[in-house]
């Protein structure tokens, strides 16, 4: 089975999505991130002494930073979910009159920093790509267009996100790590049990069967065997 590329996502952790909601899933995959971490010293000057003394005061939360490209005038079939790529691969071949307004994708990162619902706050996000699981809020979003139709319609534009990480104050206390993706697991196959259906109670998305049927060497998703047991892997 050939490997196919892993695109990075963005999954809604708290408050849980709904049914209709799904992860999203970048476009294009950032070609670079940088993650930084402040500490705060309080400077203490005693007479004698040609430095102050520094005193630790206290720590900041890590931030995820990354620019996030994306395209609607000509992605190709690569570009994001299976149902965006195929979208995108289909509008690619229309007239600038028939392109998709960029704003329909980098709206959905955008409102991420809209408040949730109840809990009168934006939503907890964790972004998920390769080994990196980082949980925390979209503080800032940049949007910069790059590329218009000739009635003005952006299709192409280049997202500057960051991102808060969050550890709860018990994890903190307990000093539970800051990464907490699934160890893991097996799985005993059971009548009806499909990869995909597996992948979404386990990953949350079930476009990640792709990855259970590779550690498992299955080549039929279709031919799972009551009672067999396959391998869950964690986010490696």
């Amino acid at each position: 089975m050939p490997l196919l590329l892993q695109k990075a996502k963005i999954y809604q952790i708290d408050p849980p999505p709904t049914l209709l909601q799904s992860p999203i899933t970048v476009l294009f995959n950032p070609s670079e991130y940088v993650i930084e971490r402040t500490v705060n010293y309080a400077e203490h000057v005693i007479q004698g002494l040609d430095l102050p003394i520094a005193q630790f005061v206290n720590g900041s939360a890590e931030r995820l930073t990354m620019n996030l490209f994306f395209d609607t005038y000509e992605a190709g079939s690569s570009a994001g979910s299976i149902v965006d790529s195929v979208k995108l691969a289909a509008t690619s071949l229309l007239p600038e009159v028939g392109k998709i307004n960029v704003t329909e994708y980098t709206s959905r990162i955008y409102a991420l920093m809209d408040v949730a619902g109840d809990r009168h706050a934006p939503p907890l996000v964790e972004f998920r790509w390769g080994g990196l699981s980082f949980q925390g809020y979209v503080v800032s979003v940049r949007q910069e267009f790059l590329m218009f139709t000739f009635t003005g319609k952006p299709v192409r534009a280049r997202l500057e996100v960051t991102f808060q990480r969050h550890i709860s104050p018990q994890d903190q206390l307990t000093g539970e790590p800051r990464n907490s993706p699934d160890r893991t697991k097996y799985w005993t196959v059971q009548a009806g049990d499909t990869l995909t259906a597996i992948a979404a109670q386990e990953y949350g998305d079930p476009e990640l069967w792709r990855e259970i049927a590779r550690v498992n060497r299955i080549d039929n998703p279709r031919l799972l065997k009551t009672g067999q047991v396959i391998k869950i892997p964690a986010w490696l």
